[in-house]
């Protein structure tokens, strides 16, 4: 035995292999209340610091759970960079246990397709490639694993991580029946969240129907851009979400047709993480457009940042007031007494993070015991003149009291006088068969024309689905 370890050894050594397996050993009770129990190993001393999906990287994760319901339980991988990684949840119906149970990206067979105990190799729910970011891999690695449902109980046995020179790979693109969007970021540095850095974005779209390859000449976009991250909780997500604004050769805001969108700087390339369909927000904007009111354009396509494949992505307009999009007055600064002063307004209902925090709390409204924010769009937190916001938050303030009063039902007193309410029964349904669990309370937006325009308070778009 010693002499066959011995060889296997040398073998590795001299076809360049190496191997480091870290192993948890002691795990511990899951607690069956709906809440993450974490189990930690500790890697250092790694052979390359930094993973990636060439040379050295992640490899793979395996587990061993004793649970009387597997359907129970949902599973994820947290790398010590903070990012979460979910190998399998809610798999395996009535059966048991999780034995042995190997993850890898280059498994024939998806998690989703076996069978409890899962013993063997199978493919993650998200890919351990994900990993391989060029985070520096020494630190500490969490299983964090969640009983959803009471009445069950288990225990993690033990579980390990495996990085090696075989790391699992990114997936390469060659062609698509998308559209290509080709971003490289000025020297490949890493993209922040504000502000916007330069870049170049080329795009490739033949046609509907037409092969798009990545060796084709970009022929729908070929153009400097500014980039930013966007979003809030999304951020962690290993797949970001990006905001673009397209530019001339200068570097200067340019407004440009792209994908057949009418002319506009302002874009989105939105990374649908969380929905693997990838089209909940298509199917939502799409229906919403086919009901009369404008939602945002889109086109799925493909992403290739910096030279590294990023999955399949969607490309999209931000909201904003325009003849094409959300067709109501510009508000100018000095828009300040009269029929000017009462439009055009965008307010959205959502977390004070990302968009400058900027606006006010709702006198009546609440989410999980927190007062409802407004917060200014349009004209932004930046450009709203002090007596359009004492206006449009009047204006609101006016329609919730009267909603909450006695007369509410009055069709002179009561809501109608501030409302479109077509708008809102629109709304309310697009909410209700979409189940958006962000309804009413994040991700809402309402706008509002001049009253020489109708001016009455409207619902949407609707957003982010």
């Amino acid at each position: 035995m010693k002499i066959l370890l011995l060889v296997i050894s040398q073998l590795a050594f001299i076809f360049g292999i190496h191997t480091q397996t870290f192993t948890n050993s002691v795990g511990g009770a899951i607690s069956d209340d709906n809440t993450y129990n974490q189990y930690s190993i500790d890697v250092s001393g790694l052979a390359n610091t930094s993973l990636n999906t060439t040379d050295f990287g992640l490899e793979s994760v395996q587990i061993n759970i004793d649970h009387t319901n597997d359907a129970d339980l949902r599973i994820k991988l947290q790398s010590p960079d903070g990012n979460v990684f979910i190998l399998t949840s809610s798999l395996g119906g009535n059966g048991q246990n999780y034995t042995l149970t190997q993850f890898t990206d280059t498994a024939s067979t998806p998690i989703s397709s076996g069978t409890a105990p899962f013993t063997g190799y199978y493919s993650s729910i998200d890919p351990l490639a994900n990993a391989n970011n060029g985070q520096d891999g020494n630190g500490t690695w969490y299983l964090n694993v969640k009983d959803q449902v009471s009445g069950n109980t288990g225990t993690v046995i033990s579980w390990n991580i495996t990085f090696s020179s075989h790391p699992a790979g990114s997936v390469s693109l060659t062609s698509s029946n998308l559209p290509i969007v080709v971003i490289n970021t000025d020297g490949g540095i890493d993209i922040p969240d504000e502000p916007k850095i330069g870049a170049f974005m080329g795009i490739i779209y033949n046609g509907p129907g037409v092969r798009n390859y990545v060796t084709d000449p970009f022929n729908n976009y070929k153009d400097k851009i500014g980039i930013e991250l966007r979003g809030s909780s999304s951020q962690s997500f290993p797949q970001k979400s990006y905001g673009i604004e397209s530019r001339d050769i200068n570097g200067t805001q340019k407004d440009t047709v792209i994908l057949g969108f009418p002319a506009e700087h302002d874009w989105i390339l939105y990374a649908p993480y969380d929905d693997k369909t990838c089209i909940r927000n298509i199917l939502s904007y799409d229906l919403s457009n086919k009901m009369g009111h404008y939602a945002s354009r889109t086109k799925l396509c493909e992403l290739i940042l910096n030279g590294a494949y990023q999955g399949i992505y969607v490309f999209m307009e931000k909201i904003k007031v325009d003849a094409n999009r959300v067709n109501i007055s510009n508000l100018n600064p000095v828009d300040i007494y009269g029929d000017q002063l009462t439009g055009g307004y965008i307010v959205k209902i959502d977390k004070p993070t990302g968009n400058g925090g900027d606006g006010w709390n709702s006198n009546y409204l609440t989410s999980a015991n927190s007062q409802i924010t407004y917060l200014y769009d349009e004209p932004s937190s930046a450009n709203i003149e002090p007596e359009q916001k004492d206006y449009i938050q009047h204006y609101v303030d006016s329609f919730e009291t009267a909603l909450n009063g006695v007369n509410f039902a009055d069709p002179l007193q009561g809501y109608r006088k501030y409302a479109s309410i077509s708008s809102f029964i629109d709304y309310f349904i697009m909410n209700e068969i979409s189940k958006n669990v962000d309804g009413y309370r994040l991700s809402t937006y309402l706008h509002k024309n001049k009253f020489s325009h109708g001016g009455k308070l409207k619902m949407g778009p609707v957003w982010d689905y």
